[in-house]
């Protein structure tokens, strides 16, 4: 393997060229999105269905177009908004597997990614379901079920729902990637070990404005990209069947697929800033064209003399020797 002629160039990005890079790994690895997030996603999805879609069933007995209606389908939409939201990193995982194996093996599996993510499914489970409260989240609705709207469980706590979860995301987002990719324990007795928690201090710190801020851009492209989506299938639909009314199929499929396939991409682009990120603070565009050279000149199966490493690094460093194709200019 060529360190230094990777697919992706290792270089640093904007904002706006890590949007158009993740449009390219979409197309040249579609199935990260459409098999490894949706797979990710479906038991997310109908566990958000199981105890959501009573408020469209009941609310059609009496039709959809009325007031009383509007504000009750207003309440499915911002619950059902917010458990995607909440739920996508933990339904990213196998992406992240796949993507990361891509980067670095070219021709990866599901099935070594389902088996890596089985293995690993009490520590992502523990820091993406419960930590970053997308279990905690479903609970709420989980457990009002059938019960009327209320000011504080359906406005008040969802609000702080959405303001502890944009505080979380903007200032540590990667937790996925470390968690999957990485490898780093959740806790050790050794003192010096490199921890989630230290990982998670140590690459994020350094550039919390700059992640707060693409945080943001980001957020407001993905709601847009929403909209379109959406719209588009209601548009789709109503071309090929007549039907442009926002009936139960509208409500209960074509919403929540747009939101998974908007978190889909959305995740993507993640794993991409997560690599610029790395880039950024450890000056990998330079370590890879050392590590190359030194594999040229005194063989691929000779040791390396660089200064010691733990085995996340070694085992992170590995990610950014890509096969991805940047577009040519």
């Amino acid at each position: 393997m060529q360190l230094d002629r990777t697919h992706v160039v290792i270089r640093l990005r904007t904002l706006s060229e890590i949007g158009d890079l993740s449009l390219v790994m979409l197309r040249r690895y579609p199935s990260a999105l459409f098999i490894g997030f949706l797979v990710g996603a479906l038991p997310w999805a109908c566990l958000d269905l199981a105890i959501l879609a009573w408020i469209p069933l009941d609310e059609s007995r009496f039709g959809l177009d009325d007031d009383e209606a509007a504000i009750e389908m207003y309440r499915y939409l911002a619950w059902m908004s917010l458990l995607v939201v909440a739920q996508a990193p933990a339904a990213s995982v196998a992406t992240s597997l796949y993507l990361g194996q891509a980067v670095f093996e070219q021709q990866p599996t599901w099935g070594s990614v389902f088996t890596e993510m089985k293995r690993q499914f009490w520590r992502w489970i523990y820091v993406l379901g419960f930590k970053r409260l997308a279990i905690p989240i479903a609970m709420v609705p989980l457990f009002r079920m059938y019960q009327p709207r209320d000011i504080f469980w359906d406005f008040i706590l969802p609000l702080g729902f959405v303001l502890a979860i944009a505080i979380i995301r903007s200032s540590r987002p990667f937790a996925p990637e470390i968690v999957m990719l990485e490898q780093c324990p959740l806790r050790s007795k050794e003192p010096n070990a490199i921890t989630f928690g230290r990982r998670s201090k140590s690459l994020h710190s350094p550039m919390s404005g700059e992640l707060s801020s693409r945080f943001i851009s980001v957020a407001f492209v993905l709601i847009v990209l929403w909209f379109g989506t959406v719209y588009t299938m209601v548009w789709a639909r109503g071309i090929a069947t007549g039907n442009w009314n926002w009936d139960l199929f509208s409500y209960l499929v074509l919403v929540p697929l747009s939101l998974w396939l908007v978190a889909g991409l959305s995740s993507i682009v993640r794993f991409l800033c997560y690599l610029d990120t790395r880039i950024r603070l450890e000056g990998w565009e330079v370590e890879l064209a050392i590590r190359a050279e030194a594999m040229r000149q005194f063989g691929e199966d000779q040791p390396i003399r660089t200064a010691p490493r733990t085995a996340a690094q070694i085992t992170a460093a590995q990610i950014t020797s890509a096969s991805v194709t940047e577009p040519s200019r």
